[in-house]
Formats: structure tokens, C-alpha cells, sequence
């Protein structure tokens, strides 16, 4: 043992030696290997921070107190001990019966005695002429129980009704900074702060307001406050159920801190398993990481042995035995790739925070909690990038372990042979692999059974890119001198080509099945495509109050709005839902189950009656799209389901004489056409049935064409004065695109084949210097070499794409029948099958334009001319 470890020691102290003596190369090795390990730890820093937990939550979300309590709206409350997650029964437990209002403040004090409730109010507010929202907090912020609900970075807390903190992403929007006069609530307000709450992020990554109960932003009828329970003693587990059976949301500063055991928490939340496919894709991330890492820091190692060739057969020939050579080589690998990768893992903790600070104010939807480090991640990503590092050198060193001592001495080399063992692994490796893909992988939620599946084919092809390389330089006697001599040089030296060609082919098999995969899935997407009205037509919808907010997007846009009505009623104390019955239709298109319209109203809509249909329709009779949704005796059934907070559930069911009537929209790109409801019924005819009627949508005139983008911005803007929770939507087709992903993956693809090519290249450029520095002496052009370098980087590029492609195809495909099968029943335009689309233009960039940018950069950055240098015998 102790021998061993003299042998490691000295073994250190030359690679040491070596590498520092050989600086351009280790650093190239330093930067393959610590570049994942850099982007690994900045990465699980990132989600650390911005992963808040619920105890990092508690000061911006209790400020003082022992804990707040939320109204949940009526029923009994299910949730999890520290109030992230959980849900409500339809039982009626707390509040005033019949009205959804929360109990009164006494009913909590009487859970907590000796507390003292402070409420806190928060909700959404309009901006004045805009069509934005923003969330408001009103708090009174002088009492000790709210300190800390609310962060200030400039200026300092509101004093008044009148002063205001506004978000940083607000006061961008505004326009507005400290000192600042805005209009907000109906009211000029004095901004006298920037800042946040209810956010511990250091950039505030909200657009939200801090004001005093006496700004009067929000209305009261909006529900009740939240309470902040403010006692010495701290609110208990059992006062948290207790609370919940009253139907309040409990977030418990003893709770969060101090969470129950398991056999004390609700039973809904005692099951859960962490998601075992989240595993799954770490495994396969890491794996491909590794791999990629090996293969492209391979040809380094490979290029440096060769280098170091004559001093490790001198080792060998002073007594040294194979395993000390192999530990040489090796124990490099760990110097290098041990320092890289500490380095990176101090810059990736360095950058960190600049990116925190950085990111929130690029993108005001992103932010970060206390900023964390997570240590078991980071010394993992060193020890991976370590051993990825060593794995790279591994079978450089039993090469040069084996090589012919005599023969280096005497300044000769032999040929690398291909291992027969290794064509044979992988020809099994790529069988398992596409077995894994079309078997696993084509059933629903295979994705990670095609990512894995593909890992397998890529490993099993690398071993097999050897053997391809050899089949290659077979036929390099037909191509001209430049293209001849990179074949065969890349033949030749297999040991430093296969490993880059390898790693340009696995980064494009990743591409290409993925490139596969998301294209068809973008093609599912496009062709079942559903339209809800025809092109250009605009819709409002306003779930409070459409009437008014009707009125105000016609007058604004000098174009009618006109609202229609729909089975079913939103009103708090009495839910319910109405559905047509009758019928054995399997499927529709359409808004909404039953409207309540006259004939008026569907005109504006673009349903055109015949004068029967519409004399039927006000005489009380409903009027339907086809005849498969009526009974046996042509009548139409109405269900009514009532599910009001009493607990009442009780039913009932109306039925209605009934014409069937073109319900459509009108004609529509793809698909069937839309309807604008299943079945309608006269304003009169709900009446007497008792079918309730709520109103949330509009339409704009049809008559009227399509609204200009002047119209659309005047409306949108009048109806959010009247509610903030309306919206505008003008049907304008498909309009998502995969440009942006596709260029991600011609990038991502382009970038990866150019760096492994020109890495590739140069390190070939360097081990042929004596042959090059032959081809000058015996009367080549200056242009020769950059001409050699060219053709290097086209076999080398070409080849690695080209076999990647070829890699990649199969798992691409069969990516497809998980992502894009119809395994919930058939859609119109859809036969339940795969959807596939080849993104040619992807795979061509990357095979020929990528190569041709590496071969022109290794004309244009090679020198032409070197000093004539020794040529050994070989």
C-alpha cells in the first residue's frame, strides 16, 4: 500500500511538473472540463436562491406576528403545515350562511386568545387609461405587527393617504420615481418610496403598491382582510386546524418552524412522493455531460501523451512498469481537471450574486430569495468534472502503457489499431438503446425513456466511430491531396480523431432528436389548432361586470359591443353549472354549453337565423347545432347543478322543445367551424325554467369589421377602468412560432460542432507540425497548411455531423409518438397517431454551413509558414 502510494506521489509531482510546463494545453483541457462544472454550480446556486423556502417567507409574510390568517371562502380547509398548498371541501363550516362573507374577527380571536388581530388588506387595482393591473398591499405599516411586510430601498413608508411605495418595475412602467405625483385609485398619489412586499427578493420583481388602509385603493366589498395574530404564546398545529375547520388559511411562524409529524397532518398531504422523473432527467443530464466532457477533453490527452512519449518510455525504460506510465497520464488528468474545476467552482460562486442582482432588473418577472449555496451540488459537480477529467485520460494512458518501448526511442511509432471488441459493444449498445426508444419510449410519459434510450445509442455509436473512421480513410485514395491526407492523418491517429468526432456526432444526435421531437411537436400543436371565433373577430370577456365594461369598450372604440348570456350562474352564495343533457354528441367547438340570446344578439354575433328559427327561438324553444344532440322525441334536456356554499347540491333538469339551427360562427382555416353554443335558449325561456344566467362576454359587432389596433388599445384600455380583470381577444389563428427554437438549437448545434471541430483541428495541426514542416521543405506553397487545416476541419466537422444526424434520427422519431400521439381520443384532424416533422433546414445548417464556417475559420486563422523542423521516421 504504502508503495502505491509513493507511486501516486511521485506520479503527482510530474504531472505537475508537466503541466505547467505545457500551459496552452492544460489550459484547453482546464477549460473542456470546467466549463460544465462552472454553469453546474452557477446553475443549482440560481435555483437555491431563488427557491424560497416557507421559513424564508415568514418575515415579508407574518412581519411580527405568530402567524395570518387568510378567509378561504366557506368550506373547511385542507392544507399543508406550512400553508403552500392544500385545498377546501364543499362543507359549509365558518362565515355567514348563504352569503360567502367571512365569520366575524371575533370567531379567530376566540381559536387565539389574548391576540391582538390587525388586519391587512391586499387585492389588484386598474391603472388609470391602461390596461395593466398592479398589486396593492394596504397595511397599517406604524404597527410593530406589519414591520417587515414591506421592504424599502428608496425614499421611506407612506405617511398618508396620499403617498405611495411603488415597485421598481412600476415606476419604470410610470415613468415615476421618489417625489413623484401618479394617478392611481381615482386619485393623485405622491410616490414616496421604491420598494416591495411581501417578497424577499433584494430587486423587487412585482408591479405592486404599499399604501395605508386610508388610500382606500382597494374596495371593501372585495371579501375580508387577511389577520396577522399578533400573542407571546405561538399558534399551535391544533389552533391551525382549528382555524381551518372555521375555513381559514393558517400560515403559523411555530408551524413552518417546527412542522407536525406526519401522523398529525391531513391525510391528502401525507402521500406525496417526490417525482421520480425530475431523477430520471438529472441522471440523463449528468450522463450526457460526462460523456461530452470526455470526449471532447480525450483528444487533448491524447495530443499531450504523444508529446510526452518519449519521456514516459524513458520512464519505462528505466524500470518503470506499465501501471506507472498509466499513473503518469493519468495523475495529470487529476491535477488539471481537480484545479479546473475547484476554479470554476469559485468563479461559478463569485458570478452568482452579480447574476441575482443583475437578472431581476432585466426581467421584472424574476427574482431571488437570501442568497444560498448549497454545498453537497457544488462539491459533487467538482468531484464529476474531476472524474470526467480522468475517464478522458484513461485510454490515452493504456496506450501509451502498451506502446513499443524500443521503437519511441528510436523515434518511430506504430499505427493505431481499432479494438476488435469495441464495434461489437457497440452494436449492442445501439440495439438496446433504439429497443428502449420505440418500446418505453412510444408509450404515454416515455420522454425520459427516449432520453435515456438515446444516451445509449450515442455511446453505443461512439464505440463504433473507431471503426467508421477506418471505413472512411479506406476511400481517402480518391479525394484530392488536402481532403486526402486529413482522411487519412484522422485514420491514422484514432486515438486523438475518434474522440472529437465523437463528441461533435453526440452533440448533434442530441440536437437532431431533439430539433425532431419539438418540431413535431410544434406541427401537433399547429394543426390542432382550435378556433373560437373566425379570424379577426374580437371578443371581451369581463367576469364581474361586462355590461358596464361593454359599454365603456363601444364607447371608447365607436364600435358596439354587444354581451350575450350563458347558462350558469358565478354568484358567491349560489354556483352553479348548466349543461345540455340530451344527445350522444362525443365532442363540440365552441364558447359555452347553453347561451341565452335573442335574435338580435346572435346577429351581432354572426349566427344568422332563418325567420322560423328565430320565431321558434322567442317563442321558447331551444335551438340546437345538430340532431345528435337531441332526445328521441327531438327535445333538448337542460341540466341545472347547483353548488352553493350551504351545501345544497340538489339538481334539476328542464326540458325544452327544439329546432336544430346553424349555431356556426362562421368558416373558419382548420377545424370545425365554431359554434356560439351548444344549444340557445330566449332570455324568457331560462326564466320560466328557472335556469340561472350569468353574463361575461361580448363580441364586437360583426358588422362593423375588423377593429384597428387604435380600437383595440381604446377599448382594452376602458374596459379595464371599469374592471381590472377584463380582457380582449381578437382570434388571429395560430400565431405561436418555433423560429426562436429552432435558432436556439442551429446555435446550440453550431456552437458545439464548431468548438469540437476547431478544437479538434488544431490539436491535429499540432501532432502533424513535423509532417507539415516536411510537406514545406520538399516545395509546398505557404497556402498548403492552411488548405491541410481547412480539410482537417471539413472531415472532421462533416463526418461528426453526418453520423450524428444519422444517430440522432431514430430517437427523434420515436420522441414523436409520446409527444404527439392522441392518447385522450381522437381530435378532428388528428388520426390518434404520431405527428412527424423533420426540420431539414435544422439538420443541413448544422451538417454542411457549420462545418463550412469551421473550415473557413481554419483557413483564415492558420499560419502559413512554419520553421522546418526534424521528421522522424514513422
Amino acid at each position: 500500500m504504502s508503495r502505491i502510494g509513493s507511486s501516486w506521489r511521485a506520479s503527482l509531482r510530474i504531472a505537475r511538473r508537466d503541466v505547467v510546463r505545457a500551459k496552452g494545453r492544460s489550459t484547453l483541457v482546464a477549460v473542456m472540463v470546467g466549463t460544465p462544472v462552472l454553469l453546474a454550480v452557477m446553475l443549482t446556486t440560481l435555483v437555491a436562491t431563488g427557491d424560497v423556502s416557507a421559513e424564508e417567507n415568514l418575515p415579508v409574510t407574518l412581519g411580527q406576528a405568530q402567524a395570518r390568517v387568510s378567509w378561504g371562502g366557506g368550506g373547511a380547509v385542507l392544507q399543508s403545515p406550512d400553508g403552500e398548498s392544500g385545498m377546501t371541501t364543499d362543507e359549509m363550516r365558518g362565515g355567514v350562511p348563504g352569503t360567502g362573507e367571512p365569520p366575524p374577527s371575533d370567531e379567530i380571536a376566540a381559536v387565539v386568545p389574548g391576540s391582538r388581530l390587525v388586519p391587512v388588506r391586499t387585492g389588484w387595482i386598474a391603472l388609470q387609461g391602461r390596461p395593466d393591473a398592479v398589486d396593492v398591499l394596504e397595511a397599517d405599516l406604524d404597527d410593530p405587527a406589519t414591520d417587515g411586510l414591506a421592504t424599502v430601498t428608496e425614499g421611506r413608508l407612506p405617511e398618508s393617504g396620499d403617498e405611495i411605495v411603488v415597485s421598481l418595475g412600476l415606476a419604470r412602467d410610470l415613468d415615476a420615481g421618489v417625489g413623484d405625483t401618479v394617478q392611481l385609485g381615482g386619485a393623485s398619489r405622491e410616490v414616496v418610496g421604491i420598494g416591495s412586499y411581501e417578497t424577499v427578493a433584494p430587486t423587487p420583481r412585482r408591479r405592486s403598491v404599499v399604501a395605508l388602509p386610508a388610500a382606500a385603493l382597494l374596495d371593501a366589498d372585495d371579501g375580508g382582510p387577511d389577520y396577522l395574530v399578533m400573542r407571546d404564546d405561538p399558534v399551535s398545529w391544533d389552533d391551525v386546524k382549528e382555524l381551518n375547520a372555521l375555513g381559514f388559511w393558517v400560515t403559523s411562524r411555530d408551524v413552518v418552524e417546527n412542522p407536525p409529524p406526519t401522523s398529525q397532518q391531513y391525510d391528502e398531504f401525507t402521500s406525496w412522493e417526490g417525482d421520480d422523473g425530475t431523477r430520471t432527467v438529472l441522471v440523463i443530464v449528468v450522463t450526457a455531460v460526462v460523456l461530452q466532457v470526455v470526449l471532447l477533453a480525450g483528444p487533448a490527452f491524447a495530443v499531450g501523451v504523444r508529446r510526452q512519449r518519449r519521456d514516459l518510455a524513458l520512464l519505462a525504460a528505466s524500470g518503470g512498469a506499465p501501471a506507472d506510465v498509466r499513473r503518469v497520464v493519468l495523475a495529470q488528468a487529476i491535477v488539471v481537471g481537480f484545479g479546473a474545476c475547484l476554479l470554476a467552482a469559485g468563479l461559478g460562486i463569485a458570478l452568482s450574486p452579480v447574476v441575482i442582482e443583475l437578472l431581476p432588473r432585466w426581467f421584472d418577472d424574476i427574482g431571488f430569495g437570501p442568497f444560498e449555496i448549497i454545498w453537497q451540488p457544488v462539491v459533487a459537480a467538482v468531484a464529476l468534472g474531476t472524474a470526467s477529467a480522468v475517464l478522458a485520460a484513461l485510454v490515452p494512458a493504456r496506450q501509451v502503457a502498451k506502446q513499443d518501448v524500443a521503437a519511441v526511442l528510436a523515434g518511430r511509432s506504430g499505427v493505431v489499431r481499432t479494438r476488435n471488441g469495441w464495434p461489437v459493444v457497440g452494436v449492442l449498445l445501439i440495439a438496446a438503446g433504439l429497443g428502449v426508444c420505440f418500446t418505453a419510449g412510444t408509450q404515454p410519459g416515455g420522454e425520459n425513456a427516449v432520453a435515456a434510450g438515446t444516451i445509449g445509442v450515442v455511446l453505443g455509436a461512439v464505440f463504433l466511430t473507431p471503426l467508421l473512421i477506418g471505413l472512411v480513410g479506406r476511400i481517402g485514395g480518391m479525394l484530392p491531396l488536402p481532403l486526402r491526407l486529413a482522411v487519412r492523418d484522422t485514420a491514422r491517429q484514432r486515438a486523438r480523431s475518434a474522440p472529437a468526432i465523437a463528441a461533435v456526432m453526440a452533440t448533434v444526435a442530441g440536437i437532431t432528436a431533439l430539433a425532431i421531437a419539438s418540431s413535431s411537436d410544434f406541427e401537433q400543436s399547429r394543426r390542432l389548432y382550435e378556433y373560437l371565433t373566425p379570424p379577426g373577430v374580437t371578443t371581451l370577456s369581463a367576469p364581474q361586470a361586462v355590461e358596464e365594461s361593454a359599454a365603456a369598450a363601444s364607447e371608447a372604440s365607436g364600435v358596439d359591443f354587444v354581451p350575450i348570456g350563458e347558462g350558469g350562474s358565478t354568484v358567491q352564495d349560489a354556483y352553479a353549472y348548466v349543461s345540455l343533457e340530451s344527445g350522444d354528441e362525443d365532442m363540440w367547438s365552441g364558447y359555452r354549453e347553453i347561451a341565452v340570446a335573442t335574435p338580435e344578439t346572435l346577429a351581432a354575433w354572426g349566427v344568422e337565423l332563418t325567420p322560423d328559427q328565430a320565431a321558434a327561438l322567442r317563442e321558447g324553444t331551444a335551438l340546437v347545432g345538430n340532431d345528435a344532440r337531441l332526445t328521441a322525441d327531438g327535445r333538448v334536456t337542460i341540466g341545472v347543478h347547483p353548488e352553493s356554499l350551504d351545501g345544497s347540491v340538489e339538481g334539476t333538469t328542464a326540458e325544452l322543445d327544439a329546432v336544430v339551427a346553424d349555431l356556426g360562427l362562421g368558416e373558419v382555416p382548420q377545424g370545425r367551424e365554431p359554434e356560439v353554443a351548444r344549444a340557445v335558449i330566449s332570455p324568457e325561456a331560462a326564466r320560466a325554467h328557472g335556469i340561472p344566467v350569468s353574463t361575461t362576454t361580448a363580441i364586437a359587432d360583426r358588422s362593423a369589421g375588423k377593429l384597428t389596433a387604435e380600437q383595440l388599445a381604446a377599448a382594452k384600455a376602458a374596459a379595464k377602468d371599469v374592471e381590472v380583470d377584463a380582457s380582449l381577444r381578437t382570434e388571429r389563428g395560430f400565431q405561436e412560432t418555433f423560429t426562436l427554437q429552432l435558432l436556439l438549437l442551429v446555435g446550440a448545434g453550431g456552437l458545439a460542432v464548431l468548438f469540437g471541430t476547431l478544437t479538434a483541428t488544431g490539436l491535429a495541426l499540432a501532432d502533424a507540425r513535423a509532417d507539415l514542416a516536411t510537406l514545406a521543405a520538399v516545395g509546398a506553397a505557404p497556402r498548403t497548411r492552411r488548405v491541410v487545416a481547412a480539410s482537417q476541419a471539413a472531415v472532421l466537422g462533416v463526418l461528426g455531423a453526418l453520423l450524428g444526424v444519422a444517430v440522432g434520427f431514430a430517437p427523434g422519431l420515436a420522441a414523436t409518438w409520446p409527444l404527439t400521439s392522441d392518447r385522450w381520443g381522437s381530435l378532428e384532424g388528428a388520426d390518434g397517431g404520431p405527428i412527424v416533422d423533420i426540420p431539414w433546414g435544422v439538420l443541413a445548417a448544422i451538417v454542411f454551413v457549420v462545418p463550412l464556417v469551421a473550415v473557413l475559420a481554419s483557413a483564415v486563422f492558420t499560419r502559413g509558414k512554419l520553421p522546418l523542423t526534424r521528421r522522424l521516421a514513422q
